[in-house]
């Protein structure tokens, strides 16, 4: 079962997200491994999210994401490409409620300015 929408004709109407891919790649990738191929994203995707799209849609959206910052890739002989991600996925507002700040740490929103920092030098 697929968690992608449809609108009332009945076309899907979701796109896959740049979290969506990050999320692939945080599940996937390994310090030993930290390159995925499309396909592998494709396979993630299904697996861990219920995603269902194709490779192509995920090679599309890596070359978006690339032209950004967001991954990058590499070539290996002939056709086949490697692609790694240059940032974390984002946290879900869950997990973000559960973090707790350690000593020395600021709480979300708090800050904290040069001079409390190093004081007057």
């Amino acid at each position: 079962m697929s968690n992608r929408t449809r609108n009332d004709s009945g076309k899907y109407t979701d796109k896959l997200t740049e979290q969506d891919v990050l999320k692939a790649f945080d599940y996937e990738t390994t310090p030993e491994e930290p390159m995925l191929t499309a396909t592998d994203i494709t396979d993630a995707l299904a697996e861990h999210f219920d995603i269902e799209v194709s490779s192509q849609t995920v090679r599309r959206r890596l070359g978006e994401m690339e032209d950004v910052g967001i991954a990058a890739s590499k070539k290996f002989g002939a056709s086949a490409v490697g692609w790694t991600a240059l940032v974390a996925p984002e946290l879900s507002d869950s997990v973000k409620a559960d973090i707790k700040a350690t000593e020395g740490e600021l709480e979300r929103g708090e800050t904290v300015s040069h001079d409390e920092l190093f004081g007057d030098e």
